[in-house]
């Protein structure tokens, strides 16, 4: 598809008001600038790492990204009205419009990836909990809890970008119905065309952005899981470290090594360096020589169940230690920074209070969660809407007709068939049952799951009926299906 160039020769400058042959055109302003009132002056780029595209100043023109190299210096064009640097060539302007407008309804895309990216990141931190539980491990409840719920909201999450998605479409398709890009484009309609492209750019982001509100607390709850899962896979290298010292027993969960500690047992006096690995039946300690090279030495276990409690004795002179109370009133210290002897504290206390049902939950729940998150659908439609639109400008124009409102034409025009007149009742009903079942919603009458569920198949009968009644309009006679054929498209709006 392209578009008809009708180039106007007497076209004035803005800065000299004087006819050329040949003009520049400013996107901010909307002005004409001749060759010999353009400003033309060498200027410090930057190389954009994303997009590999050249920008003045250190912001990405393109692609929003902050730039870091430096770029050679190039000749760039300046309006000599406002400065603008939004200067192009008025031919490659005007046939370049339908790159422009593409590129405005491609930015719905953008929306469609944020879910993408979503789901894509979720399936990692199953499939990397799912690996933990098989390596038997022990995982705290927020990684369960966080990715049943998650998975739950996201049908919720697609449902609403699904909705969103037809309010974008119809958004964007009135303002691109103003398009007419199978007629001669001027250059005084350039700076009308702009402001329309540029509404299209701000509806389609408003989608976008939309779309990252809807799945702002979910990320939030992601990402910690995510941290929790990345942190239990640094645990795991250990252990596999030391697999041929020891190896926990069939239903013994690993929980966490805390390595580079400082231990006094009881029965010894000298303090002894190594790595603590914590089940949730031992406490296991590996001893390390240091020599010109580390080895390690015999593991020593700790029963969990004869641990009585810990106290964490914090000191500034002598450095804070954890106080670990075996039977008969005899301490094990343990040394080492004060954030690893909170975190050995708080590890202790879930130990001691609620071990197997707090870090260790269901072994069978991890089960419940789909390795991935579909959202078919919705790109399905936004694929469908998109496709809808870029042919919108391109659409063939009905011609006008100019005696049909005459007097009297009217009356004299053939009724409507049977079949457009039901297919119009059942259409009107459907609409009805949309607007009732949206303020149903609003009201909290119903749930969010039967209000989805329903608005889906309402959705659906919508658009069948919307085809079935233009195909039967089309393939009736006479003007009174025109006129039946705009008050369906008024009604539809």
């Amino acid at each position: 598809m392209s578009i008809k160039l009708d180039f106007d020769p007497d076209k004035k400058c803005i800065k000299c008001s004087k006819r050329k042959g040949f003009l520049y055109y400013c996107e901010d302003c909307g002005g004409t600038i001749c060759n010999e009132c353009i400003i033309s002056e060498k200027t410090e780029c930057t190389f954009c790492n994303e997009c590999a595209h050249i920008s003045v100043g250190s912001k990405c023109e393109k692609c929003g990204k902050t730039n870091t190299l430096s770029a050679a210096k190039k000749y760039l064009r300046r309006c000599p009205i406002c400065s603008s640097m939004k200067i192009k060539d008025i031919p490659k302007k005007i046939t370049g419009l339908t790159n422009e407008y593409t590129d405005a309804i491609n930015l719905l895309y953008n929306g469609l990836d944020v879910i993408r990216n979503f789901a894509t990141k979720f399936s990692i931190v199953v499939g990397q909990a799912k690996y933990l539980r098989r390596e038997r491990f022990g995982l705290y409840p927020a990684i369960e809890n966080n990715l049943i719920r998650i998975q739950g909201q996201f049908y919720e999450i697609t449902q609403r970008a699904s909705e969103l998605a037809n309010k974008a479409y119809q958004q964007i398709a009135q303002e691109a119905r103003l398009l007419k890009f199978n007629q001669q484009v001027t250059v005084n309609k350039l700076p009308y065309i702009d402001r329309i492209l540029k509404m299209i750019r701000t509806h389609a982001q408003s989608y976008i952005n939309l779309l990252e509100d809807f799945l702002k607390d979910s990320e939030k709850d992601l990402d910690e899981v995510y941290e929790l899962v990345n942190e239990l896979n640094g645990y795991l290298k250990f252990f596999d470290e030391v697999t041929d010292k020891f190896e926990p027993e069939m239903l013994e969960l690993k929980i966490a090594v805390i390595p580079n500690v400082k231990i006094t047992f009881p029965e010894r006096n000298h303090i002894q360096f190594g790595s603590l690995y914590i089940t949730n039946k031992h406490l296991y300690f590996m001893r390390i020589h240091r020599f010109f090279f580390n080895l390690k030495g015999k593991v020593k276990a700790i029963p969990i169940s004869l641990i009585r409690d810990v106290e964490l004795k914090e000191r500034r002179i002598f450095g804070s230690r954890l106080l670990v109370n075996i039977p008969d009133k005899k301490n094990m210290k343990i040394r080492a920074n004060h954030e690893i002897l909170d975190r050995l504290n708080f590890l202790f206390g879930v130990l001691f209070n609620d071990n197997e049902g707090y870090i260790i939950s269901d072994p069978y729940l991890l089960e419940e969660l789909r390795a991935t998150l579909d959202h078919s659908i919705l790109r399905e439609r936004l694929e469908m809407r998109i496709k809808d639109l870029k042919q919108i400008p391109f659409s063939q124009i009905v011609p006008h007709q100019e005696n049909i409102w005459e007097k009297g034409r009217i009356a004299n025009l053939p009724q409507e068939t049977e079949e457009v007149k039901q297919l119009r009742i059942k259409l009107r009903a459907a609409r009805d049952t949309l607007k009732q079942l949206t303020k149903a919603f609003e009201d909290r009458t119903i749930t969010p799951e039967i209000y989805f569920s329903r608005l889906e198949k309402t959705q659906e009968k919508i658009f069948y009926l919307e085809d079935q009644l233009k195909s039967a309009m089309r393939t009736s006679s006479g003007f009174q299906n025109t006129l039946s054929l705009m008050e369906s498209l008024r009604s539809l709006r």
